[in-house]
């Protein structure tokens, strides 16, 4: 199967307070979980505004990998937190606990990936 998506085609959503975060990030779904024939459980931009944040979450069954797309971010995964800026990346494997935040003032976006244990 091919499958093509312009950019002004993809469906976008605001989200409150993810995850006990702060404010409304914006994620622009590149493709489905369905879409993706269950290959990933997301696959979209998040872009987060100055202050905005991620709360800590776990992850089980799963892991989440971050790329950093534009701006400067801090992330933390597990105990430890680092600035990442564009073309770093983190990854969040199963059993593991991740936030972002936008500490800069300017917005910045990521790439995030969601990927099912197999």
């Amino acid at each position: 199967m091919v499958m093509f998506k312009k950019n002004d085609e993809r469906y976008v959503e605001v989200r409150h307070n993810i995850r006990g975060g702060v404010g409304d990030p914006v994620s622009r779904h590149i493709f489905s979980p369905e879409e993706l024939g269950g290959r990933a459980e997301m696959f979209t931009v998040m872009t987060l505004q100055p202050g905005e944040s991620i709360g800590a979450h776990e992850h089980t069954a799963n892991g989440e990998a971050y790329y950093i797309l534009s701006g400067s971010l801090t992330v933390s995964d597990d105990d430890e937190s680092r600035v990442l800026s564009a073309g770093d990346a983190q990854f969040c494997a199963d059993g593991h606990t991740h936030a972002v935040r936008n500490h800069t003032d300017e917005p910045a976006s990521f790439l995030a990936l969601i990927l099912p244990n197999r």
